[in-house]
């Protein structure tokens, strides 16, 4: 398994001449989003699915997602080394980039897989 490199959308070292603002990569920025999105997605649905088969409902279903979601921005924190700037323009991304969608995600999944094997 071989991971893909990092793009850096931020480069601290380039600068324009006007009062020194770092340039920013769109097309990386771009691409980090969508990495970080497509990770949600993915965490959503096998998180989901372990609420689902381990039989949570209610607030304690909720609670596990809000702390699968952390765990994984602390892995993307420290898979960027610590270095959130070089990567994202806003630090709390990854915690609320998509945040909506994967809840939507996680309740299909976690609907579904409860219903399968707590209900038939």
């Amino acid at each position: 398994l071989q991971m893909a490199p990092k793009r850096t959308a931020i480069d601290k070292s380039k600068t324009s001449d006007q009062n020194s603002i770092p340039l920013i990569s769109a097309s990386a920025l771009q691409h980090n989003l969508g990495v970080l999105e497509y990770a949600r997605t993915c965490q959503s649905a096998a998180a989901g699915m372990a609420a689902g088969v381990l039989g949570l409902t209610s607030i304690p279903g909720f609670l596990f997602y809000f702390s699968v979601v952390l765990i994984q921005a602390l892995f993307w924190e420290s898979k960027s080394s610590f270095d959130w700037s070089s990567y994202f323009l806003d630090r709390t991304a990854p915690v609320s980039h998509s945040l909506v969608s994967g809840l939507f995600t996680y309740i299909l999944f976690w609907v579904f897989l409860y219903g399968m094997v707590h209900v038939y």
